[in-house]
This record gives structure tokens, C-alpha cells and sequence, in this order.
């Protein structure tokens, strides 16, 4: 079988696709992986360290470590800005980019998302009472507002796993930081079959403004 990789967002870990990966195991061997300071053991990351680039340098060596040689690439978000990095150095059988971060247009000033700032150090605090309060409907769709446009269709377990997720994530900041000043600038080097792919009601990053395809290389589908 071939291989698949899943890459996750800013804040979250490789638990955010734990709904889909059974859907998949049959016709893949599928990784889903936790990006450079976020997951388990996260360390904080340097402005250089979070950058995209060196993000998708860091999976490539984890794909080394694992033996694992051209995968088709799924990345959301972050992830998706990423999974093209890896794309653009020639990693990768294929790439699927949901949503992702960095094709906006010179010049955009982009939005920032602080709440993971904040949320980190709430969600420590609140250790174990945190499962009871996920599964408060009011608070999954005040937590979830801004990114999701559906609350009510997230479950309590991938509401209270994307919680666990902020906690965790001691790059949330430098990762932010390296997003909002930037932009994907490698897309004519893509050669591999290319599919880049926005919600209708993305909340996160919203048409027109932050989903230029200019960048994407000539093969590439955008929906």
C-alpha cells in the first residue's frame, strides 16, 4: 500500500484526524504526526524554528527516521502550508493542502488568533475537570465559534482532544508569528499532482482575501 501522511494545524496535534483514519487504513498506511512544538513533549521553537520551511524540514527528517519515502501528503491549515513546503523540495508522491495557510495575496495584513495564547494556560489550569466542560453544548460552540462553522457536528471526543491539543502546544506563538509575517513563495517548483481545497464557509480563512491561487503551480486543482 502507499503511504499517507496527515498534518495537522496551529495548536492541534495528530489526534485531530482520529475520526477519519479509519476511513483510510484500507487503500493506505497512514501517519498522522505531531508538528514541532505541538503534541506530547513540545518544546517552545525559536522565530527561525517555526517558520513553514523549517516545519516541513523537520517532517522530512521524521519521514527519514521512519523510512518513509515519497507519501502522498494531507496538511490543514498550518499543515496545508507545510504539506506544500514539502511539495515544493520534491518529498512527496502527491499533496492535498485543506484550507491552508499562506496563500494569500502580497501585501494581505492577516488576521491573528490569539486565543490559543490564552487558552493554553486556562486548559492547564483546568486539568481534570476539563472532559465535563466540553461536553457542555454552550461551550463547544463559544470554544469552537471562530474556527468552526458547524459547532453542534464536532464530537465531545475531538472537542476535548482539540482542547488537550492547545494545552499542549508551546509553539503556538512562534508558529503564529512566522504565519501572519509571511506567505508560500515555492509554488512554481511543485511538479506533483496538487489539490488545494477551501470550505465554502471557511471562518478561519475566508474568500477572497485569503485564498489566492497565484502562487499554485500550473497543475494543481483548486476548489
Amino acid at each position: 500500500m502507499h503511504d499517507l501522511v496527515l498534518i495537522h494545524g496551529l495548536g492541534s496535534d495528530h489526534r485531530y484526524w482520529d475520526e477519519l483514519i479509519p476511513e483510510l487504513t484500507g487503500d493506505f498506511d497512514v501517519l498522522a504526526l505531531d508538528l514541532p512544538g505541538h503534541g506530547s513533549g513540545a518544546k517552545r521553537l525559536t522565530a527561525q524554528e517555526a517558520h513553514p520551511r523549517a516545519l516541513a524540514a523537520a517532517v522530512a527528517d521524521q519521514l527519514v527516521d521512519r523510512g518513509i519515502d515519497q507519501p502522498h501528503v494531507v496538511g490543514l491549515s498550518l499543515g496545508g502550508w507545510v504539506a506544500l513546503e514539502l511539495a515544493a523540495t520534491g518529498r512527496c508522491a502527491s499533496v492535498v493542502a485543506l484550507s491552508p495557510a499562506g496563500l494569500w495575496a502580497e501585501g494581505t495584513r492577516v488576521h491573528r488568533e490569539r486565543q490559543g495564547l490564552l487558552l493554553g494556560p486556562v486548559i492547564r489550569m483546568l486539568g481534570p475537570t476539563l472532559p465535563s466542560l466540553t461536553r457542555i453544548s454552550w461551550v463547544k460552540k463559544v470554544g469552537l465559534a471562530k474556527n468552526v462553522a458547524a459547532p453542534q457536528r464536532v464530537s465531545d471526543e475531538a472537542f476535548l482532544a482539540a482542547a488537550h491539543a492547545i494545552g499542549k502546544s508551546r509553539g503556538y506563538s512562534a508558529c503564529e508569528e512566522a504565519v501572519v509575517t509571511d506567505r508560500f513563495r515555492e509554488g512554481t517548483r511543485i511538479r506533483v499532482p496538487t489539490t488545494v481545497a477551501y470550505g465554502d464557509d471557511d471562518k478561519v480563512f475566508p474568500a477572497p482575501t485569503y485564498q489566492d491561487p497565484s502562487e499554485l503551480p500550473a497543475q494543481a486543482r483548486f476548489e
